[in-house]
């Protein structure tokens, strides 16, 4: 099932449960792999994300630089929840250089899952994306798979503090 609707469903029916946002606050550094197309290759990476949390506006802000072979990614976002609510909605950063797009999703225990539409300004390529953002056992891990072509997995990143 795709990865966010299935997220979505899970954390629907476990019922009311905590805002992770405040808990993803922090300097994380991470290791993994991410891949730029859906058939390109993966690419071994490291990042580094400096995360704040504003409690008054229930906004989370990330920045962030990842560093694969030959070049370095910056990534960036803010993510705002509602009282009492698990929908979050925000901006994200994408790091092909796309500037800001929207994003929707939702906050539950331990898990943030959104999703963003992005088309590449130079080619057109669609770059829409679900992602989910999972804390357990003191580390933050970042999955996102490509929304036009269910199944497959663009990065997989585990960050820990």
């Amino acid at each position: 099932m795709h990865l966010i609707k299935g997220v979505l469903l899970l954390l629907l029916a476990t019922g009311a449960g905590a805002e992770p946002l405040a808990d993803m606050a922090g300097t994380w550094r991470g290791a993994g792999w991410a891949r730029e197309t859906p058939t390109g290759p993966p690419e071994t990476l490291r990042c580094q994300i400096t995360n704040s949390y504003e409690a008054a506006s229930l906004t989370l802000t990330l920045n962030g630089t990842c560093v694969v072979p030959g070049r370095k990614l910056n990534m960036a976002g803010k993510l705002t929840g509602q009282a009492g609510k698990e929908r979050i909605t925000g901006r994200w950063f994408n790091p092909d250089g796309l500037g800001s797009t929207r994003i929707t999703g939702a906050q539950r225990d331990n898990v943030v899952v959104f999703a963003f539409t992005a088309k590449r300004p130079d080619t057109g390529r669609d770059l829409s994306q679900s992602v989910e953002w999972r804390l357990s056992d003191g580390q933050l891990h970042f999955r996102a798979v490509d929304r036009t072509t269910p199944g497959v997995q663009m990065a997989d990143i585990v960050f820990t503090k």
